[in-house]
């Protein structure tokens, strides 16, 4: 396929705007990714000038702009940009993005990263759409007297205790945690009582998380795995209302503990981030203004 005209980027940007214009072209029966409004045009030129004020800041400065459309500067491009704005803006320009590459590639524009065959975002998106679920937790979801909570769930069921417990120590979630109950021998490291290779959101790994020698045993005694709602349900019995209050407690005391060791917030702050798989350190603050 052809590349985009021009010997400048800011040439090559305007041809992009007309190869994908599609002002007055109905959309009846239609799943294209062409331009079909003002607004939208004016959206995909600033995607456009963005990427290029990215390459030009990174060193390139010549060749065709569509041709650095590839997954590996996409995706650095991308991660670059969305860091300081919230997860639904963040997910809109990504998705807007991805659109506009897939816009380009049915304007018959080589595009590397092959955006209509292979949706390599889709991952990169489900970051901030957790991240989105995440910001739905509501104040108030410290959990106070927590080893006492734990020892009622005990008397309830030795299941969701075990589960709950995991979760207070690692900051897992729940579905995460049960998957490391279910294939324990898969995740544990005897060699120094850890965690390893636990994948969360957005399939990104978590860092080893060392675990209490007390908790491995318990979780090696298991006899089954309680289903979600059973394990919700025994939650509220002890005054617990979602299995999500386990992160929440988890991040606010590890965020305390830090400080108090003399870190500084921001350093203490993206250390917290990086132990909860969180995609960026403003999702985490945000996160513990709820606790």
């Amino acid at each position: 396929m052809p590349n985009l005209k021009g010997s400048t980027f800011d040439k090559q940007i305007r041809d992009a705007f007309f190869r994908v214009l599609a002002f007055g072209k109905g959309r009846h029966f239609s799943n294209d990714n062409l331009t079909h409004s003002v607004a939208l045009a004016e959206k995909r030129e600033m995607y456009l000038k963005d990427f290029k004020e990215y390459l030009e800041k990174n060193g390139i400065t010549e060749g065709k702009i569509n041709l650095y459309m590839t997954e590996e500067i996409v995706r650095d491009f991308l991660e670059e940009r969305t860091d300081n704005l919230s997860a639904k803006s963040a997910l809109d320009y990504v998705t807007g993005f991805n659109s506009l590459m897939k816009g380009l590639e049915q304007a018959r524009i080589d595009i590397p990263a092959n955006p209509n065959q292979n949706d390599f975002l889709k991952d990169f998106r489900e970051i901030f759409r957790e991240e989105m679920k995440e910001l739905e937790v509501e104040s108030g979801r410290y959990i106070e007297n927590l080893d006492q909570k734990l020892e009622e769930l005990k008397e309830i069921r030795y299941e969701s205790y075990t589960i709950a417990k995991l979760q207070s120590e690692t900051g897992l979630r729940v579905a995460e945690a049960m998957e490391v109950v279910k294939n324990f021998e898969k995740y544990y490291n005897p060699e120094n009582n850890t965690l390893e290779r636990v994948i969360g959101k957005g399939n990104h790994e978590y860092a080893p998380k060392e675990i209490s020698y007390q908790l491995v045993q318990e979780i090696q005694k298991m006899e089954n795995i309680p289903h979600y709602n059973t394990y919700n349900k025994d939650l509220k019995e002890v005054g617990i209302n979602r299995s999500h209050d386990f992160r929440v407690t988890y991040a606010k005391d590890l965020l305390q503990h830090k400080l108090e060791q003399g870190k500084e917030y921001k350093i203490a702050l993206k250390e917290v981030s990086q132990e909860i798989n969180h995609h960026r350190p403003e999702m985490t603050e945000y996160y513990l203004a709820r606790a």
